[in-house]
């Protein structure tokens, strides 16, 4: 998330919460009643005031806004004259994860993937064995996932990140 964002986020909060406090102020008969129809007077035909709240409006439409957009859960595969051939994400996901757990001292692997313009971009989080070099345990696992989605699908692997999050000493080998 970007400071621009949390900083939309961080306004809309503080106006939530005064408003908040206002209402139960209010509620709890702590605010003066007459006070309310002042504040409204006071908003009355003044565009400052609506400009505000209008931004207000659509940042938080902005900030709402991806909880109710999808990803797209497919990707293309091949394109010709006879049609098209399409893979969904759930599908690579399995192979991402049957292929990673593969890959030498690599216990435990979860990832996510993204359908991104002309290809996908994968991220990985690994548990690894403490005796195995990250870089190249990290290293390896890009170059067999990406080799295998590219081999198996066709599609595109713009790029793999790998993340990892812990370090374990178990010998028991685990898809999340």
């Amino acid at each position: 998330m970007n400071l621009f964002y949390r900083f939309i986020i961080f306004l809309i909060t503080l106006l939530f919460i005064f408003a908040s406090l206002l209402m139960a102020f209010y509620a709890f008969g702590w605010a003066n009643p007459e006070m309310l129809p002042e504040l409204i007077s006071l908003l009355y035909q003044r565009w400052e005031y609506g400009l505000l709240f209008l931004v207000f409006f659509v940042a938080g439409a902005w900030v709402i806004y991806p909880f109710f957009s999808r990803e797209r859960s497919i990707t293309s595969v091949l394109v010709s004259d006879h049609g098209n051939v399409d893979i969904t994400i759930d599908a690579l996901d399995s192979l991402v994860k049957n292929i990673a757990i593969e890959q030498e001292g690599v216990i435990a692997i979860s990832n996510r993937i993204r359908a991104v313009d002309d290809g996908v971009v994968i991220d990985l989080e690994a548990e690894i064995y403490p005796s195995m070099s990250i870089p190249e345990i990290s290293r390896n696992l890009q170059e067999l996932v990406k080799s295998h989605i590219e081999g198996t699908t066709g599609v595109n692997v713009k790029a793999i990140k790998v993340l990892v999050k812990e370090i374990s000493k178990e010998n028991e080998k685990r898809i999340k």
